[in-house]
C-alpha cells in the first residue's frame, strides 16, 4: 500500500479534477442549449442555474438564496447582490453583459410561465413551487452532466472553481479574483494562481526537454 504524505491542517488545493476545462464547459453549454430548446420548464431552470453559477462563481447556498430583486441587470453595470454569503457577508458580484441578457430572458420566461417576478420572489423554483435547496441543485447538476456526457464525479462546486480559474487565467489579477469570489483572505485565492503559474509550467517543460 502506498502512503501519501499528510497535508498540513487547513491546507487545501484545487486539483485539475475539481474544475471543468474550457472544452468541457463548451460541451456542457451546447447540451444545455439543446435541452432548453425542448421547452421543458425544468431544463430551462437548470440551464439558467448552471449558466449563473459558471458566470458568477457563486456558492450553491448563495444561488439558492437569490431572489428576483437581487438582480441588477442595467446595461453596463450588471450585478448580483449576495445577501447571505459565507460568514453572513453581503457582497455585490459583477457579471458580464452576456449573462445579464441571459438572465433578463430567463425573467421574461418566468413571467410567461406564470411564475412571480416580484422582487422578493425566489429566482429559482423547485418542483414544489418554493425556493431551491442545495440538494436539489446538486441533483440537477448531476443530471445535466450526465446529459452532456461529462464525468459525473464533478460536484456542483466545480462551477465555482471553473469560474475562478477562468477569471484568473484571463486577468492574472489575484485581488480581482479574490473580490469576485468573496474570499476573506488572499491566501485562499492564491491556489488558483499556483495552479496556472506559467513559470512553473515552463520550468517543468524545460526539465523534461533537457
Amino acid at each position: 500500500m502506498t502512503l501519501r504524505p499528510a497535508m498540513p491542517r487547513g491546507t487545501w488545493i484545487v486539483t485539475p479534477d475539481k474544475f471543468l476545462t474550457s472544452s468541457q464547459v463548451e460541451t456542457l453549454r451546447r447540451s444545455l442549449h439543446a435541452q432548453t430548446s425542448t421547452g421543458n420548464q425544468y431544463a430551462i431552470r437548470n440551464a439558467a442555474m448552471i449558466e449563473l453559477l459558471l458566470g458568477s462563481g457563486l456558492r450553491v447556498s448563495e444561488l439558492c438564496s437569490l431572489v428576483v430583486g437581487d438582480l441588477f441587470l442595467d446595461p453596463g453595470s450588471s450585478n448580483l447582490l449576495v445577501r447571505r454569503g459565507k460568514g453572513g457577508k453581503t457582497r455585490l458580484v459583477a457579471i458580464s453583459e452576456a449573462l445579464a441578457r441571459y438572465l433578463a430572458r430567463f425573467l421574461a420566461w418566468k413571467e410567461t410561465a406564470g411564475q412571480s417576478i416580484e422582487p422578493a420572489s425566489p429566482l429559482f423554483l423547485s418542483e414544489r413551487g418554493c425556493g431551491m435547496h442545495r440538494s436539489a441543485v446538486h441533483r440537477a447538476w448531476k443530471l445535466v452532466l450526465q446529459a452532456a456526457g461529462l464525468p459525473t464525479r464533478h460536484g456542483v462546486h466545480a462551477t465555482r472553481h471553473s469560474y475562478a480559474v477562468e477569471v484568473y487565467r484571463r486577468t492574472r489579477d489575484l485581488r480581482l479574483t479574490q473580490r469576485l469570489l468573496g474570499h476573506s483572505s488572499p491566501n485562499t485565492t492564491q491556489v488558483y494562481a499556483s495552479l496556472l503559474d506559467d513559470d512553473v509550467r515552463r520550468g517543468v517543460e524545460a526539465i523534461w526537454a533537457a
